[in-house]
């Protein structure tokens, strides 16, 4: 049994979206922006927006295209420009949930999740070569020691004891 992770899609697969979708897209939504809910302008100066990002759908390599389909009309938002923008790239505040991080995300979680799933395959059966990794040798860090007088830091049980050393 091999269960493979479904992959995003192949990279520069992207469908432009044709003009009826977006007609219908801005139909449905009442021409107004998804985001901020105003009146949205000409079609040339609207964008259009996948929901969830086409590169975060899984790949349906029968059909040739994302799941949902990547020009489905009911994932696609119609927004302003920098509406858009700001759901993409993120704000200038914070990046956190933008759709450009996300996908770097789920991108690293895919590598280190393979590599994972490389090393337990190798420990079930060792018949499979591992590519090992050769890190470089590094020195150990150089701590100096605090610089001190000759018998300025060393002291004598007599001394420990303060008034009951005198007494």
């Amino acid at each position: 049994m091999d269960a493979t992770l479904p992959l995003a899609p192949p990279p520069g697969f992207r469908k432009a979206i044709p003009d009826k979708v977006k007609l219908q897209v801005v139909i449905r939504q009442d021409s107004k922006c998804s985001s901020c809910g105003e009146r949205l302008g000409k079609l040339v100066d609207t964008e259009f927006d996948h929901i969830p990002a086409v590169q975060l759908r899984c790949w349906d390599p029968e059909a040739k295209d994302t799941v949902p389909p990547s020009n489905d009309v009911e994932h696609i938002f119609a927004k302003h420009v920098d509406c858009h923008a700001a759901k993409t790239f993120g704000s200038k505040a914070s990046k956190r949930g933008s759709d450009v991080t996300e996908i770097a995300r789920t991108k690293r979680i895919a590598k280190d999740t393979e590599e994972f799933r490389r090393r337990m395959l190798a420990k079930v059966a060792p018949d499979v070569e591992m590519p090992r990794e050769k890190r470089p040798k590094r020195a150990w860090p150089k701590r100096s020691f605090p610089k001190r007088g000759k018998h300025e830091g060393t002291r004598s049980r007599d001394q420990e004891g303060g008034a009951a050393a005198d007494g």
